[in-house]
């Protein structure tokens, strides 16, 4: 391009850019230059520089000494520095006089009473400047904290951080700030736990200027402590006993605000309504007791839902749900999904009913069908059960289940095969996040314990132990995560096991740079090789992943090992790779390139989706 076509399309766009202020001067004397050389220029630049404002002059104030937030402070409390160039010098040395008072009480919020400072004003045609030279002294220190609670509260363990943690250390220099939150604390603390009478019967900070030091003194009445008093539900869809059963909280205990957040989670949780409130009526304090007033805004009953995905284990995949979120007034509901890929098929119809503690407790009947396919084996199978599931302590969550399983599979070149087992089995699982989306610290565990007793009427016996277990944690500015999975199948007759409960290994959740369930014992049949799947499984992994700045955008390196097999000579298989994922509000979408380390299975892209815990 031309010197004179580049400025041309510049000029035309340069008004437009956003710029420094100080700088369209600039640009301006270097483009006049351009013009007395060049026989044409746009009118577009002659338009831009007419419009282009020139640098407008602002007062220069300078302080110099003392420490960095010293000076910050000062100046943040100059009315003098929002003046503009236009004051008149008179009024400027009036404001001057004035400031004396402002620079001294930013200094003593500080702890700096002996401060001395000198001042001078400059005066120039285009604006007025400020120098201000501190010699700030010894600060003053604190010498003594003295709390003291009195009243209900004087025992409660809840103020025991104000006399443990009060913010401020003996021999630190005096703040204000930190005083002033200090005291905001024990007003927080009073109001979080019912002490709604509460209030400071001395506060103050007693200051030796010539000693150089200060006494904080602070004695708080917290009055009463108020209890919970009527509970005041309003709502139009549930019965009113079976709603009161998520209650944290009764009628005469003590008031606790982390216990009506807690009740409004809940609430809100159940999938039973939109909105939820729940908050003390403080107009209405009487008896040292507080009404609360819970209101629910109901959910709409009914959803249908359909959704698109894709996976590289199962391919595309057609997503239908229905929610009923309330047959009726006891909070039963029903729910039906479908799961269609090329792969994988799930249908699964659910009736849930609420148990004596509803947020964390409920009973399941169930009805389902499966259907998989991979290169070596088929299975579709019908599931009939009910599971009962509870959270201990909000933490780990327990589910005790009973299935009976018909399935009909195919392994290999293998005639096909129909079981019916009857499946009891017990599962304790927990995720702890740091609740993003990408999240930088966190792990999961599942454990999975079942069997099919044969005296039961099972057409065989067999036990199966199955784990897994994620972490997560911040390294080298980005993030570790660590996989692992394992697992074991005890039976005297494994050749009749059905393929949905033998272990396989490779897809995108287990060893990458190999096809989804491609790895496991191995029998040749007419040539071919055979995966028939194990009855031993261990699969670890190890990925790094860093996160542009600012971006939803993250690279990843991963290295991945394991195998199923018939003993514990595991022929461990390696993959490594590397990979990008788009963090979206769900969980990270991940594709990943890996190249498989042993064998002849060449390279593999893997697409995923979903949290990472």
């Amino acid at each position: 391009m031309k010197i004179l076509e580049l400025l041309t399309s510049f000029s035309s766009l340069s008004c437009l850019l956003p710029r420094p202020r100080w700088l369209r001067p600039l640009v301006a004397r270097v483009l006049a230059r351009l013009w007395n050389r060049a026989a044409y220029l746009p009118s577009a630049l002659l338009l831009c520089l007419a419009i282009a404002p020139a640098k407008a002059a602002s007062p220069d104030i300078e302080l110099h000494g003392g420490t960095k937030s010293l000076r910050e402070n000062i100046l943040l409390h100059l009315s003098l520095a929002d003046e503009s160039c236009k004051t008149p010098l008179w009024r400027l040395q009036a404001l001057l006089a004035e400031a004396e008072n402002e620079v001294m009480i930013a200094a003593q919020a500080l702890g700096y009473y002996q401060l001395e400072y000198e001042t001078k004003l400059l005066k120039n045609k285009e604006c007025w400047g400020l120098d201000i030279t501190l010699t700030p002294g010894d600060p003053v220190l604190v010498k003594e904290i003295r709390i003291e609670i009195n009243g209900e509260g004087k025992l409660d363990p809840i103020f025991q951080s104000l006399y443990e943690k009060p913010g401020i250390k003996i021999g630190n220099k005096l703040n204000h700030g930190r005083y002033e939150t200090l005291k905001a604390r024990f007003g927080t603390l009073a109001a979080t736990h019912g002490y709604f009478d509460a209030e400071f019967e001395h506060s103050q900070i007693k200051i030796n200027v010539a000693e150089k030091s200060a006494i904080i003194e602070l004695i708080y009445d917290t009055g009463p402590r108020y209890r919970i008093g009527e509970i005041r539900l309003q709502h139009n869809i549930l019965d009113d006993d079976f709603l009161r059963r998520y209650f944290t909280f009764n009628e005469g205990d003590y008031y606790d605000t982390d216990n009506l957040l807690e009740l409004k989670n809940l609430y809100n949780a159940s999938n039973y309504f939109a909105v939820a409130s729940v908050v003390p009526s403080l107009q209405e304090l009487e008896g040292n007791k507080v009404p609360v007033d819970i209101q629910l805004e109901a959910r709409k009953r009914r959803e249908y839902s359909v959704g698109l995905g894709a996976a590289t284990d199962t391919g595309p995949r057609l997503l239908l749900g229905f929610d009923d979120r309330y047959v009726n007034q006891r909070g039963h509901s029903v729910a039906a999904d479908i799961k269609a890929a090329e792969k994988k098929t799930e249908a699964l119809l659910t009736y849930t009913v609420p148990m004596r503690r509803p947020a964390y407790e409920f009973l399941r009947i169930y009805t389902g069908y499966d259907k998989e396919i991979t290169d070596t084996s088929r299975s579709e199978k019908d599931i009939y059960g009910a599971s009962y599931s509870y959270f201990q302590a909000n933490r780990w969550l327990h589910v005790y289940a009973l299935d009976y399983v018909q399935e009909d599979s195919i392994i290999g070149t293998d005639p096909e095969t129909s079981t019916d087992l009857i499946i009891p089995s017990v599962t304790y699982s927990r995720t702890q996040t740091d609740g993003s989306p990408y999240p930088m610290y966190g792990w999961s565990f599942k454990g999975e314990l079942s069997g099919s007793p044969q005296s039961l009427g099972s057409d065989f016996s067999f036990i199966k132990l199955h784990l897994r277990a994620k972490y997560i944690t911040g390294f080298a500015g980005g993030r570790v995560l660590l996989r692992a999975e394992t697992g074991t199948i005890q039976t005297d007759s494994f050749s009749i096991v059905p393929a949905s409960v033998r272990f396989y290994a490779g897809g995108d959740s287990s060893v990458r740079g190999y096809d989804y369930e491609s790895l496991g014992p191995i029998k040749i049949v007419d040539g071919k090789e055979v995966v028939e799947g194990g009855n031993n499984l261990l699969v670890s992994s190890i990925e790094y992943d860093y996160r542009f700045e600012d971006s939803n955008w993250a690279v990843a390196a991963f290295f991945d090992q394991g195998n199923a097999a018939n003993d514990t000579d595991i022929d461990v298989m390696r993959g490594a790779g590397a990979g990008v994922r788009w963090i979206s509000p769900i969980g990270p979408i991940r594709v990943d390139v890996a190249q498989a380390l042993d064998g002849d299975k060449g390279w593999r892209i893997h697409v995923s989706m979903g949290p990472d815990l």
